[in-house]
């Protein structure tokens, strides 16, 4: 099959998607396809606003709204976003006081317009040097995880952009092209911090010269902005703590940590189940999210296990959390395989999901990293076969799809859609498979190398 019939039929797909999202929306605006923005708007801009309150005062870390959990960035994307918190008097204003803020709405728009500029650069460069339909963007553009991320305002758009830069010219013959790889890298891993998980894909043509120039740009931009912050490198172990008070508070909230009693004893569990629990991590809260562990809860919530609440509770948190442990361990086999594999659109793709999986909270807005292999996947169709290239392209259009569905309302409560669960279910699929084909790949590489050392 063509590679025109496969770009002309995912592009008419998403459209005729995006069209069912439309009429959905505006037939009845306040119902569930309103939901494809994060909790029907509710939190309108909130990733972006309730940052420059943070900054204002140049002392984040310590600023007491929401408590130190939410302040986990390094500096620098405070720093990005301080000249914008100095334009109204964000250092006292609540969120709903900052929608009202004229000039802090137009910010919203000049910083997330500016990011998705550079977002669609990027990506344009990639279609460039694949060959591939800039038409292509439609799709992009038109998807759930696009208009959500634009919604939040998150770092993570101009992170996605960075990481775009990177992989189109990592590995580029011209020497400026490929320092302005190392640099985006570095600013990518400092924003968002997995995205330094690309850093392997310098391994294969072993390029260690951009590894350590990499990593010495990344920790100047990691370190340098403290001396903008008052207080400076003192605020380093308010940073650690904060990112481990975050942990605290992703315990699941029928804990008793102040008695050890309920969940927490494990009273008349197995050895095996026991052993993985507590760790943590949080279940309860359902947000629009790449997680494995919080699929499997969900999915096991609607089973009992034992007539005792607490019981079942219990076994159902701890088999989420070897979930966790079994993603990890993907996470794992796939940065291994990522530097065997020789197949690029592979190593990628690996790289992309252990990327897009390995956070605990991997917001929606992630999903961005994911483009750029969308867009290699379309300029490398022949190396693939139909049916493998036909499985991907589903699993790609379940991930961008808009419409938002919802089959019954208990979701409701949370405020976000079934989609996250389709796209989840999507991705580990497609992930599985990824990992096998690689590793049939390695294998029979691995299989080949060592016949021709026999003959030689």
């Amino acid at each position: 099959m063509k590679k025109s019939y496969y770009t002309n039929g995912f592009i008419f797909i998403s459209c005729l998607l995006f069209l069912f999202f439309a009429v959905g929306l505006f037939r009845n605006p306040y119902g569930p396809q309103r939901l494809i923005f994060f909790q029907g708007m509710n939190d309108f801009f909130a990733d972006f606003l309730n940052v420059l309150h943070y900054i204002a005062d140049r002392d984040p870390y310590f600023n007491p709204r929401f408590g130190g959990g939410a302040k986990t960035y390094f500096p620098l994307t405070y720093l990005i976003l301080y000249p914008f918190s100095q334009l109204d008097n964000f250092n006292t204003m609540t969120l709903q006081q900052a929608w009202n803020s004229r000039i802090g709405l137009m910010s919203v728009f000049l910083f997330t317009g500016f990011s998705v500029f550079l977002l669609l650069t990027a990506l344009n460069n990639i279609a460039k040097k694949y060959l591939v339909s800039p038409l292509l963007f439609i799709s992009l553009i038109l998807s759930y995880v696009f208009l959500h991320s634009i919604e939040r305002g998150n770092m993570a758009i101009l992170s996605a952009a960075c990481v775009g830069f990177f992989i189109c010219y990592y590995d580029s013959k011209n020497k400026y092209k490929r320092i302005l790889a190392v640099v985006s890298l570095a600013l990518a891993a400092t924003l968002k911090i997995y995205p330094v998980l690309f850093g392997f894909l310098y391994f294969e043509k072993k390029q260690y010269r951009e590894i350590l120039l990499s990593a010495i740009v990344t920790l100047a931009l990691v370190f340098l902005p403290f001396f903008f912050l008052k207080r400076g490198f003192a605020n380093i172990p308010k940073l650690i703590e904060n990112m481990g008070f975050r942990l605290s508070l992703n315990l699941p909230a029928t804990l008793n940590l102040s008695t050890g009693a309920g969940l927490l004893t494990g009273a008349g569990l197995p050895k095996f189940v026991t052993i993985f629990y507590p760790n943590n991590q949080h279940f309860l809260y359902s947000y629009p999210r790449f997680r494995v562990a919080h699929l499997v809860y969900i999915f096991l919530r609607q089973f009992s296990f034992s007539e005792n609440a607490e019981y079942n509770e219990m076994i159902v948190l701890s088999l989420s959390n070897i979930a966790q442990i079994i993603t990890y361990f993907l996470c794992i086999i796939s940065i291994a395989f990522s530097c065997l594999i020789k197949n690029k659109w592979q190593k990628i793709s690996l790289l992309t999901m252990a990327l897009v999986f390995l956070p605990n909270d991997s917001g929606l807005y992630c999903g961005l990293y994911i483009f750029p292999m969308i867009i290699i996947f379309f300029g490398t169709l022949e190396e693939r076969s139909t049916v493998f290239n036909v499985f991907t392209a589903v699993v790609f259009l379940v991930f961008l799809n808009p419409y938002q569905i919802l089959i019954n309302k208990t979701l409701i409560s949370y405020l976000t859609s079934y989609n996250y669960v389709f796209i989840n279910i999507a991705l580990i699929i497609f992930w599985l498979v990824l990992l096998v084909c690689s590793g049939k790949g390695i294998f029979k590489l691995f299989k080949r190398q060592t016949q021709e050392t026999v003959r030689v």
